[in-house]
C-alpha cells in the first residue's frame, strides 16, 4: 500500500483506531502534499503550499487533526464470505461499493472549502473480530469529482477485492477515513497566509 508515488507508509502506521482514526497516516499525506514528495496528485500547490510548508504550520496541522478536524470516519460490517450464495456474496460487495461511494460523497458535503480548497484524503482498512488491521490502502489526495466519476467506485471495488484476498471466511469490518484539505486549511486561516 502506497501513495501516488509510492512513498507514502502504510496505513497502519496509524496510531489509533477510534477517535483519532489514522491520525499518524493522514499527517504523513499532508506532509507529502506539503513537500509535494506524493507527485501531482494535487493540481493547485500556489494557495495553501507555501503556507503549509513553514515547520510551525505542520505542527498545527498535527494538532487539528489529532483533534479530528476535517476528520470523518465511518466504518461498515462485511459478512461472512461463507454464508450465502456467490451471487449473494457478490451482491453485498456491490451493495458495500455503493454504501462507502455514498458516504465519501455525503461527507464531502460537509466539507468547507476555502479558496476553492476542496481536496481529500481518503484512507481504507479493513480489521477482522480481533481488531487485527488485514489490510489497508490510502486512495490518496484527490478532488471531490473523481467520487462522481467511475474512478471513485473502481477504486474502492479494487480495494474490496484486496480485502477477499487477505481475510479468511470470518466477517470482517471496513473502516473508512476521510481527511478535508478544506476543513484544515479554514481552520488554519490560509487567508490570513496566502
Amino acid at each position: 500500500m502506497s501513495g501516488p508515488s509510492g512513498d507514502l507508509p502504510p496505513l497502519e502506521m496509524a496510531t489509533a483506531i477510534g477517535p483519532s482514526l489514522l491520525v499518524a497516516w493522514f499527517s504523513t499525506v499532508y506532509h507529502a502534499l506539503a513537500t509535494k514528495a506524493a507527485g501531482a496528485a494535487v493540481e493547485n500547490y500556489d494557495v495553501i503550499l507555501p503556507f503549509l510548508r513553514r515547520p510551525s504550520t505542520h505542527r498545527k496541522v498535527e494538532q487539528l487533526i489529532r483533534q479530528g478536524v476535517g476528520v470523518r470516519e465511518a466504518s461498515w460490517h462485511l459478512p461472512s464470505s461463507a454464508q450465502g450464495s456467490p451471487a449473494a456474496h457478490a451482491l453485498a460487495s456491490t451493495k458495500a461499493v455503493e454504501s462507502i461511494v455514498v458516504w465519501v460523497r455525503k461527507a464531502m458535503t460537509e466539507m468547507r472549502r476555502p479558496y476553492g480548497i476542496d481536496h481529500v484524503a481518503l484512507a481504507l482498512a479493513c480489521r477482522d473480530a480481533s481488531g487485527k488491521v488485514l489490510c489497508s490502502n490510502a486512495l490518496g489526495v484527490v478532488r471531490p469529482g473523481s467520487f462522481y466519476a467511475p474512478e471513485g467506485a473502481t477504486r474502492v471495488e479494487a480495494f474490496l477485492r484486496d480485502v477477499e484476498q487477505v481475510r479468511d471466511q470470518a466477517g470482517v469490518e471496513v473502516v473508512a477515513a476521510l481527511l478535508s484539505l478544506g476543513d484544515l486549511a479554514f481552520e488554519l486561516g490560509v487567508s490570513r497566509a496566502a
